[in-house]
């Protein structure tokens, strides 16, 4: 049999169409696919996008696809009120299955071995988890909508979706929102490319589609509540939409009802889409998956700057006093410590530290350390005042050279100086000084991208070293809407910064994304991003993807910003401290980066950085009863197949979290000793193992553990 709810759709785009009686799920096999969605464009690529019931939609861009469309019957059937709720993919924590059962659905679909057995097995099995996972209540979504977002059209649509029950013509519209008629007209079939007395007869009619199944009122009592003239004039328009007559379409079973899509019959595209059908199971069947170490895929690593932001003089001083966080700069140079703090306040630093114990952190630490500005008077003060002290020290130190020093920066605020001042105060600053470096925070301009487009040719032309972006200061985080509603999985997309980024063509320029966002996870009202090793990983490798680096804080800040952080306010270090060495290893290494593993190649060894997909998947770090999945690592050159000693390191929410270790509340009810907190760091720590394995006898087999991340140093020196 063949599922005729289902169409591989390969056109390049599509006319607009309303979604009725049922949901539509869109899911790209080949590129991305962009959809008019309503108003918004949409664009979608390793993830499915959910029409709801009445939604308008229109494809403006595509390859190949998988449309399915499930109508409200399969919903009842299962036990589950269907027009109640609306649905949306961004809930669904059990995604991997879903796309499991949507791609055997269309495997045999078009193999043709599709027996009703397998068909209503996936149908029943796709929809339990929309019933369960991605609903959200009409009533609530009706409170939340704001029309006024898309200007007058939106004033239309607002009138038209709270007055469905009148007869609603051009006429009264233009009255109630002041246009003529043929604008009025003109805006609906540009905006949304359908003609305004198709919008309106068609919403009509599909939220009349409810009542209509529901059975509980007559023919006649639905074409009065929703406006039409007579019962005869609403039946004869649902049959001109649906092709059968209300009293009809009530007979139908799920069977019956399709939705009508043009598509192509051509037997190179059928054999395309066997094929990636097959490459994307194979992607989601990863139980038993093997790891195939390819030293020549491995290339120079560029992206894995980690800017560490000082927000107070106290973390500064515990920064070059407090020997234990000497490992934050030590065997890398792609470290940035920023300044946030007060200028003055760190005036006064310098100007009251009689061993000069700044300064010397400064030239013997090596730190590459970059100070704020956003005034003209702190220029003056970091030239005349803390400069010139430093100048003077270096002076009666022969034996020091500044020369010998990594660079020292200075970020503008480009909300806070406009750019004919900054670029004066750059010119400032090196008449008084060499080997310096400037940055630009450009916040700003993403929140207004038209404004950005206007001022490229004098960024290009200044030569910033360095592109801040801060991510407390967006409109939006991460320029995503509804931020705080969104999933963790959905914090890794940066498409819509790196959009604006694109356009602007400063590529070649070292764009930063500070704050680095912290949060809980998905039904888990305990457990934060920094308390799972899979999703830091994960994060850091998006990241990596998109920007030259990122920013973190040393100290977690007691605010409602949220940011990921190395140390607690209490000086505990965090899961993230433990992983940071390790993570920045990587910065001095070729890297190859795929989809749930990491290798990086250093002269002595190779490191395999192995991350647990299922917490990436479910965005949920409970305890989880799934069996341990096994990986099989091995060289796919032959002749490096040989014993070999291996460092093998486990990273977990047990191992290496202080919140394991120590519960919070006992860590905010008492004053920790330095002498504590060090012996508590010495003995909270990965768990690892150090053995011998012979790669040319067998593969190297490891079980991957839940919420967990898996690093394996195989060394070529013995």
């Amino acid at each position: 049999m063949k599922a005729q709810c289902l169409n591989i759709i390969s056109k390049d785009r599509y006319t607009t169409k309303r979604v009725t009686d049922g949901i539509l799920l869109l899911f790209p096999l080949k590129g991305a696919v962009e959809v008019q969605h309503f108003i918004t464009n949409v664009e979608v690529e390793e993830d499915l996008l959910i029409l709801n019931n009445s939604e308008m939609f229109r494809i403006k861009r595509n390859e190949i696809s998988l449309l399915l469309y499930i109508s409200s019957d399969w919903f009842h059937e299962r036990g589950y009120s269907f027009f109640d709720y609306q649905y949306t993919s961004k809930l669904i924590q059990s995604s991997n299955i879903l796309f499991e059962a949507l791609l055997n659905l269309a495997k045999h679909h078009l193999e043709q071995t599709l027996t009703n057995e397998l068909y209503e097995s996936y149908m029943y099995k796709i929809v339990d988890i929309i019933a369960t996972e991605a609903k959200i209540d009409v009533n609530y979504l009706k409170q939340q909508t704001d029309y006024s977002y898309y200007g007058i059209t939106g004033e239309m649509l607002d009138y038209v979706n709270t007055h469905l029950h009148k007869r609603l013509t051009l006429k009264s519209i233009a009255n109630k929102v002041f246009i003529s008629q043929s604008n009025i007209s003109s805006q609906f079939y540009n905006t949304l490319g359908m003609r305004f007395k198709t919008y309106v007869d068609t919403l009509k009619l599909s939220v009349s589609v409810g009542p209509l199944l529901e059975g509980k009122h007559t023919i006649s009592e639905i074409s009065d509540a929703y406006g039409f003239s007579s019962s005869a004039s609403y039946s004869k328009k649902f049959k001109h939409y649906f092709g059968y007559s209300p009293k009809e379409y009530r007979q139908l079973t799920k069977a019956d009802k399709i939705f009508k899509v043009v598509t192509k019959n051509d037997e190179q595209k059928l054999e395309e889409t066997q094929q990636l059908i097959a490459e994307k199971l194979q992607k989601l069947n990863v139980q038993n998956n093997y790891i195939c170490l390819d030293i020549n895929e491995m290339a120079a690593s560029s992206n894995d700057a980690i800017v560490i932001q000082i927000h107070s003089l106290d973390e500064f001083r515990n920064l070059f006093e407090n020997k234990r966080m000497r490992y934050i700069f030590e065997g890398t140079q792609k470290v940035l410590v920023y300044c946030m703090m007060d200028v003055k306040s760190l005036r006064g630093a310098f100007k009251g530290d009689k061993d000069c114990g700044f300064i010397e952190f400064i030239l013997n630490t090596n730190v590459n350390i970059a100070f704020q500005i956003q005034t003209d008077e702190e220029v003056n003060i970091y030239i005349d005042e803390i400069y010139s002290q430093y100048k003077s020290y270096v002076q009666s130190h022969p034996e020091l050279s500044e020369d010998s020093m990594h660079s020292v920066s200075y970020i503008f605020d480009l909300s806070m100086m406009s750019l004919k001042e900054i670029y004066r105060n750059m010119i400032k600053i090196q008449r008084y000084r060499g080997k310096v470096k400037f940055g630009v925070d450009i916040t700003c301009l993403f929140n207004h991208p038209e404004a950005f487009k206007n001022m490229e040719p004098q960024l290009k032309r200044i030569g910033f070293d360095y592109y801040f972006i801060d991510n407390h200061k967006l409109s939006s985080p991460y320029l995503n809407v509804d931020h705080e509603a969104l999933l963790t999985k959905e914090v890794f997309k940066f498409s819509n910064i790196k959009k604006i980024m694109s356009e602007m063509q400063l590529e070649e320029r070292k764009y930063y994304l500070l704050n680095m966002h912290n949060n809980f996870l998905l039904n888990d009202d305990y457990m934060e991003l920094i308390e799972s090793p899979p999703l830091l990983m994960e994060m850091f490798k998006k990241a990596r993807e998109n920007f030259f680096g990122v920013g973190i804080d040393l100290v977690k800040q007691d605010d409602k910003k949220h940011a990921l952080y190395l140390y607690e306010r209490n000086g505990f270090r965090s899961l993230l401290g433990n992983m940071y060495e390790r993570l920045m290893e990587k910065s001095e290494s070729r890297v190859k980066a795929y989809d749930y593993y990491t290798v990086a190649h250093q002269p002595h060894k190779i490191t395999i950085f192995v991350g647990d997909w299922r917490v990436v998947e479910s965005e949920n770090a409970v305890d989880h009863e799934e069996q341990n999945i096994q990986i099989h690592i091995n060289f796919k050159d032959i002749t490096l197949r040989r014993a070999y000693v291996i460092f093998y390191e486990t990273i977990s929410n047990v191992y290496g979290n202080i919140n394991y270790a120590i519960s919070k509340h006992l860590r905010n009810n008492y004053q920790w000793s330095d002498e504590f907190i060090k012996k508590i760091d010495e003995y909270n720590k990965p768990e690892f193992s150090v053995f011998e394995h012979h790669f040319e006898e067998e593969t190297l087999t490891l079980n991957l553990d839940y919420n967990t991340v898996h690093i394996i140093d195989i060394y070529f020196d013995k």
